[in-house]
């Protein structure tokens, strides 16, 4: 009976407590101020500050792209004081207001824990495994020769590939005074020469050879002299010194050297034969598009011929030595593309077609921007493509204004002018504005790269690629903060029962 009675006067005494609990609270809130029992203080509401904290368990070496918890020690265990997590190096580690720290660079840092005025250190080495290093690269462009004015791409392959996830690659030119490369691999011919372009991963490096050239006038000349004609007094003559071909067409040179006492035999030399290649007797085939030279020396002097090679060219093949076939016939009429002659005559700044009016804008069309300082819009399914004249840098290449939008789990994806080197800045106003963050997907790194914010539906581009609209943060990984909330406020439950059920005297 008297252990019955004593759990009986336990409870009671609780449920007491608990409705003085509910009546403070209901005074508080209470308009009438003479319910207010500001005076009580229960155990709850004090303060206790922190007299010690301790790291506890962690692990001190972590590996690149791995996360851990931390979870300090805070005495004594009622402490009302909240612990701040702070990161030393946030290149290194980054770490989250309950302690959640993240590798994301490697080296050596430190995180701070504080509680009030007591405070504990993690010392956390971040490093790679071996499928993280790179050890070998190879580095390429789609084109090893091109034009002042004119850009390639750059592909790099790493080795292991596991480890182009964590590779940091820098580009660099031997002479940017002829060649610029950018951070995506954007490589411009700026003057006449030659640049060698380099890769770089910690110590592992690539490179590869760009030749840049000066576009050719029109018309056919005389070939060019090698710096050995002039101290042996010859001279060698090409006819054409510039071809302009279609893949697969074929063109013939004729060679002569003056004076004629000088040997007439002449070999012939391509640069690059994937572009084009000469047979022994001077018959050029165009194999791919691109530019390159033809060598024709007669063992003492030598002359240059250009050679370029693209889909679009007009024919100027044969399949004898007959240059005459090349001339136009001057009685045929020249068409003009009713893109350009509506550019040309419009009165109006701006010029609207639809997409499959303007699948491709060609070098005519942006020579006709550029000469008027008009503006080209292209409406395509759920986006405006909008090419600026006075932008325009370049009429050797073509854009393709197709973009494709499609939904992924990050968010939005499109890719612009497949891939290609732009020949200008593109602003596009898509039909969707609930992103928040662009990225552009980096070949070299083979990473989504932060660009900027996007706001009103409206981007501005100059490199070709792949582009995603998110609102993902896709530095970081997000973390679920339900759990957290959940089992705080169950720990909370659990020390109020602990107080009311076992504590005899509150207010001791």
């Amino acid at each position: 009976m008297k252990s019955t009675a004593k759990k009986l006067a336990v409870c009671a005494a609780a449920l007491c407590l608990l409705a003085c609990g509910t009546a403070v609270s209901a005074a508080a809130a209470s308009p009438v101020s003479g319910l207010a029992l500001s005076g009580v203080a229960m155990p709850w509401d004090q303060d206790v500050p922190a007299e010690s904290i301790e790291a506890g368990s962690y692990t001190a070496n972590m590996l690149l792209g791995s996360s851990q918890q931390l979870s300090p020690v805070v005495r004594p265990r009622n402490s009302t004081d909240s612990v701040v997590f702070i990161s030393d190096d946030t290149s290194i580690l980054t770490v989250s207001n309950s302690g959640v720290v993240q590798a994301v660079g490697v080296g050596t840092t430190r995180i701070t824990a504080a509680a009030g005025n007591q405070i504990c250190a993690y010392t956390i080495v971040v490093s790679m495994d071996s499928s993280m290093i790179v050890t070998e690269m190879d580095l390429s462009l789609s084109s090893n020769t091109i034009y002042v004015g004119n850009s390639v791409s750059a592909q790099l392959q790493v080795r292991p590939t596991s480890a182009s996830n964590y590779a940091t690659v820098t580009l660099t030119s031997s002479n940017e005074k002829v060649a610029t490369v950018n951070n995506f691999g954007r490589v411009t011919g700026i003057a006449p020469g030659t640049a060698t372009i380099t890769a770089t991963c910690g110590s592992v490096t690539a490179t590869t050879n760009v030749t840049v050239m000066s576009i050719p006038n029109s018309g056919t000349g005389t070939g060019t002299t090698s710096a050995g004609s002039s101290n042996s007094g010859q001279v060698v003559t090409v006819n054409p010194s510039y071809v302009v071909l279609k893949p697969g067409a074929t063109r013939t040179l004729t060679a002569s050297v003056k004076p004629s006492s000088a040997s007439q035999k002449f070999t012939y030399k391509s640069a690059n034969s994937n572009i084009a290649t000469v047979s022994p007797s001077g018959v050029i085939t165009a194999v791919g598009t691109g530019a390159t030279s033809i060598t024709v020396s007669n063992g003492t002097a030598s002359a240059l011929v250009t050679v370029i090679v693209n889909r679009s060219a007009a024919s100027s093949s044969d399949n004898s030595s007959d240059s005459s076939s090349t001339e136009p016939d001057n009685d045929t009429p020249i068409e003009i593309d009713p893109v350009v002659q509506t550019i040309q005559d419009s009165e109006d700044n701006e010029i609207v077609f639809t997409q499959a009016e303007v699948p491709t804008v060609t070098g005519d069309i942006l020579n006709a921007l550029r000469t008027t300082g008009k503006t080209l819009c292209v409406v395509g399914d759920g986006y405006t493509m909008q090419i600026a004249g006075s932008g325009v840098k370049s009429t050797t290449s073509e854009l393709d204004t197709m973009l494709i939008l499609t939904e992924s789990d990050q968010g939005i994806e499109f890719e612009l002018d497949k891939g290609k080197a732009l020949p200008c800045s593109v602003r596009i106003d898509l039909d969707v504005s609930t992103y928040t963050r662009l990225y552009l997907y980096n070949a070299v790194s083979n990473k989504w790269q932060y660009l900027n914010s996007y706001t009103d539906g409206i981007i501005t581009a100059d490199t070709a690629g792949r582009y995603l609209l998110t609102n993902q943060n896709l530095k970081f990984a997000n973390i679920n903060w339900t759990f957290f909330i959940a089992g705080g406020v169950v720990v909370v439950l659990i020390g109020i029962a602990y107080v009311v059920l076992k504590k005899r005297y509150w207010f001791w």
